[in-house]
């Protein structure tokens, strides 16, 4: 279900502090599900990668609020306890004329009503779906998530496989259908590298999606009924040298960012993270971003990860896994700095304003935290964030 910007929309926008341009060009997609807690809303619009650059989404409460940034917002108890109604924001700059623009959802209200009452109570809910750490062409990726009937013997915990009567898995490449299966057992797919139903195929591309649509109906004896829900999450490209280190993601591509890169912006290696001149097959452009932009960028992904949070931890990650079979060893590490989201707090650094970066110094043989111009351009690792956290 989509709630798009009507006439009224700019006074919601001027309430809440928010100067945008009253459009039908973004919209909250919830996937026709009713609200509730773990919901997760997704901020879409209906303009075209090549009409808007460096997009950036804020989530604003009626208060004007913010309460939660990037494309996707998990609605916590806290919200459902604070706000009333949320509007998605979208700042991008138009490429015409190289302007910035802000465009605002409509006020998407948090208390959905349903003929039988609150669709928060007495409702069975999907939520925490993942398929995987990583999903590229290729790579088998496992559906995971947990089913809360609060109408069983303990409502706040998660239903087990014997509770769960029957299931329906639909697996979706922008739209078409690549996998489906009512046998709530089988939870892994292998991400095709071509996808479509006539003679000429697809090809799967870091700008697409992979949306998951899950039903479910528990047991006579847990009793609230059938759940459902939907979940997009971003398609990555399959890097030779390796994608995952833990919770760290390799450094992203160029192909995989929001960012209009320019030359400057990208690096390009050969398969084992060697730097080289070439072009074509077998040579992987990495992106090279401001700070900023590193950090929204991360922030942005499906599902919401976030740029290197800690400076010195990661440098030793690095310096006991860039090594022969180590886990980081082919990645781009001798060819850019890599951003992380902590502040150079010495002396120079906080009259400059810079964060820290990790790099590896030649001389040292060794990756060293060293202190960065926000304007710098080096490369973007994120990380899993902490449940902790969230």
């Amino acid at each position: 279900m989509y709630f798009k910007l009507n006439q009224l929309a700019m006074v919601s926008l001027l309430s809440v502090g928010v100067v945008g341009t009253a459009s039908a060009n973004v919209y909250i997609d919830h996937q026709n599900q009713n609200i509730h807690q773990g919901s997760v809303l997704t901020a879409k619009t209906d303009l075209t990668s090549e009409q808007l650059q460096n997009p950036k989404v804020i989530w604003k409460d009626e208060k004007g609020v913010v309460i939660g940034t990037g494309k996707q917002l998990s609605i916590t108890p806290d919200i459902l306890g604070n706000s009333q109604n949320v509007m998605a924001c979208m700042s991008y700059i138009n490429p015409e004329d190289q302007a910035s623009n802000v465009e605002c959802s409509d006020v998407l209200p948090l208390e959905i009503q349903t003929l039988v009452g609150d669709p928060r109570i007495h409702e069975t809910t999907i939520s925490n779906v993942l398929v995987g750490k990583f999903i590229a062409p290729t790579e088998e990726v496992t559906l995971s998530f947990d089913v809360i009937d609060p109408d069983s013997a303990d409502g706040d915990t998660p239903l087990t496989d014997d509770q769960i009567e029957s299931a329906k898995y639909t697996w979706k490449i922008d739209g078409v259908t690549i996998y489906e299966t009512e046998d709530k057992s089988d939870k892994s797919v292998t991400i095709p590298e071509t996808y479509g139903d006539g003679p000429v195929k697809n090809p799967v591309t870091p700008d697409q999606k992979l949306t998951v649509y899950i039903s479910v109906i528990p047991t006579e004896e847990v009793g609230s009924g059938a759940g459902g829900t939907a979940v997009d999450f971003d398609i990555s490209e399959n890097f030779p040298g390796g994608n995952i280190a833990d919770n760290y993601y390799r450094p992203m591509l160029a192909s995989e960012t929001m960012y209009d890169e320019e030359s400057k912006n990208i690096v390009n290696t050969d398969e084992n993270g060697v730097a080289t001149s070439a072009t074509g097959e077998g040579v992987y452009g990495f992106a090279a971003l401001p700070q900023a932009q590193a950090k929204l960028e991360c922030e942005n992904r499906s599902p919401k990860l976030r740029l290197v949070e800690n400076a010195t931890d990661f440098a030793a990650y690095l310096r006991s896994n860039t090594t022969s079979d180590g886990l980081t060893e082919h990645w781009p590490y001798d060819v850019r700095m890599f951003w992380t989201n902590e502040k150079d707090d010495s002396d120079l650094g906080q009259v400059f304003d810079y964060f820290n970066g990790v790099g590896y110094i030649t001389p040292d043989t060794d990756f060293k935290v060293i202190g960065q111009d926000p304007d710098s351009l080096a490369l973007v690792v994120c990380e899993d964030i902490p449940e902790e956290t969230k």
